[in-house]
């Protein structure tokens, strides 16, 4: 009877949502903690997965799934809206430094997102 659990939750693991990519600098590399969240496209403005990276490396390489959930109860499935920030302060709730999100809804299974932070 283990095997079959051990089969059914390994097939689970490996059919489970993850969106992935890159998030870059262009210009100045600003002090502060890299945040990267996916929200729902349309709908709760809550994030529902994080990533808090502190002293990022540029090109950093990212991939958030249901193991970053916040809130666990809530499914990771997209569509997503994909954003990066730079926070000075290290506080999740800082939006003083730079952000960059996708405009178009990103799908479940994403490999390929380029984010790339530039101050104005």
């Amino acid at each position: 009877m283990k095997a079959i659990i051990t089969i059914t939750l390994l097939a689970n693991t490996l059919l489970a949502a993850s969106i992935s990519g890159v998030v870059d600098i262009k210009g100045e590399v600003p002090k502060g903690v890299l945040y990267v969240f996916a929200k729902k496209f349309s709908g709760m403005p809550m994030p529902l997965a994080v990533k808090r990276i502190e002293n990022p490396k540029y090109p950093y390489k990212f991939t958030l799934s249901d193991t970053d959930k916040m809130m666990k109860n809530i499914p990771f499935t997209g569509p997503f809206k994909v954003v990066a920030r730079i926070s000075p302060s290290g506080s999740a709730t800082d939006k003083s430094g730079i952000e960059i999100s996708t405009t178009a809804p990103v799908e479940d299974g994403e490999k390929d997102l380029k984010l790339i932070l530039k101050k104005n």
